[in-house]
């Protein structure tokens, strides 16, 4: 089968499609042939080496596909999303034990575009216990997560302000001061840019405000002084790490792509690129010129 292997770390270069053998599954796992993979964001850290981890024989963490076995029998034909934190998904065919049947007639590519994306966003929306009549931020609204987090939350009748790059936002967070131009009385903060200067929106914040920190878009965790958080009351929620991702976020995808089947969530593909264009994909994912999600076809 053709497969991507990560050759050291560095720019998309390092990808290489290579012939290799097709995995065999374990007791609970199924065997997929892939028909969609996806490329999200935090993908290009780990190849990048800015995430430190061991390149896997081969890269890539979410797939859709046919189920080609199992040990249910049932599910032979199926086509499911798969999640996997040990790589394997950039390749014609994957081994995966976490997985979740797609509902209704969703193509793999809108079903791997946000089975994980709007997980992470219910997950979050729940964590946050967001209210109607509250007002949300919500950065890099303009990405697959941020998207579904602004949905979500007007759907609990908040006021949400959005960030994102050139001009596809309420914010511009290109513009290095850019928290200074977030409106006060902020009640909850869904923080994914990350870096020193996040400890600015703390004044933002409505007394007893929520912060939930999950990602560093920025390349650097966020940084928020306690003093600052005591000041106000403000609660810090980190969100991250094989206990979230693993079974948090799991738990709700057959929930999430529910949301998606019926219209309230729709997911944004921003392109499709062959599996041999690999390095190109992750290219655009890293220029952050798109909207919405890149897709891999094998």
């Amino acid at each position: 089968m053709r497969a991507v292997v990560q050759h050291g770390t560095g720019g998309p270069d390092v990808l290489q499609v290579e012939d290799r053998p097709e995995p065999t599954r374990e007791p609970g796992e199924v065997l997929v042939r892939t028909e969609a993979i996806a490329v999200p964001f935090y993908e290009t850290q780990l190849r990048s080496g800015l995430i430190p981890a061991g390149p896997p024989s081969i890269f890539g963490h979410e797939a859709a596909g046919i189920v080609l076995e199992a040990d249910d029998p049932n599910l032979r034909g199926r086509r499911v999303v798969t999640m996997s934190y040990t790589g394997g998904a950039y390749a014609e065919v994957v081994a995966a034990s976490q997985y979740t049947l797609v509902p209704g007639d969703l193509t793999p590519e809108v079903a791997v575009a946000a089975a994980v994306p709007a997980s992470v966003a219910l997950t979050l929306m729940t964590a946050a216990d967001v209210k109607e009549g509250e007002t949300v931020l919500v950065e890099a609204a303009s990405g697959a997560i941020g998207g579904y987090l602004a949905r979500l939350a007007e759907r609990k009748g908040a006021r949400v302000v959005t960030t994102a790059g050139k001009g596809k936002a309420d914010i511009d967070h290109n513009d290095p001061d850019w928290r200074q131009k977030v409106p006060e009385g902020i009640d909850v903060v869904f923080e994914s840019i990350g870096g020193p200067r996040a400890a600015e929106l703390t004044p933002k914040l409505a007394p007893f405000g929520r912060i939930l920190a999950y990602g560093m878009l920025s390349g650097d965790f966020p940084a928020f002084p306690v003093a600052g958080l005591l000041a106000r009351g403000l609660t810090l929620i980190g969100f991250g790490g094989p206990d979230a991702y693993g079974k948090r976020i799991a738990a709700v995808r057959a929930e999430a792509l529910g949301l998606v089947a019926d219209g309230t969530l729709t997911p944004v593909l921003d392109r499709t690129y062959p599996l041999a264009d690999v390095a190109a994909a992750h290219a655009r994912v890293e220029s952050r010129e798109g909207v919405g999600k890149v897709v891999l076809v094998p």
